[in-house]
């Protein structure tokens, strides 16, 4: 079962961070840049030139773009669909870094 860590608080009320990568593109957590090969449908999502750091006047219009809504929808309503590594790393039974702690 998937419990995102970029949407669902822990015990202490802490969400995951957001990440960013080398390229200047912004991300839910590190985990999507961290791991490229299970990035899935995160690639084409959170790697666009129209949402790059860069060409953005803040990180405002970049969380609040339609694509990064349509992603936390899916991870929500349709945790099937979601990249591998939110399953590696946000799974219910998953042994990856907690809370970026």
């Amino acid at each position: 079962m998937l419990k995102p860590k970029c949407i669902f608080p822990d015990e202490d009320g802490h969400t995951q961070c957001l990440g960013h990568s080398a390229q200047g593109y912004l991300t839910p957590c590190c985990w999507i840049d961290a791991y490229p090969k299970i990035r899935g449908i995160a690639q084409k999502i959170f790697y666009q030139e129209k949402l790059k750091i860069s060409n953005n006047e803040n990180i405002k219009n970049i969380i609040h773009s339609d694509e990064w809504l349509d992603f936390f929808a899916l991870l929500l309503k349709e945790p099937n669909k979601a990249p591998q590594v939110c399953h590696e790393m946000c799974s219910k039974d998953s042994k990856g870094d907690i809370y970026g702690y």
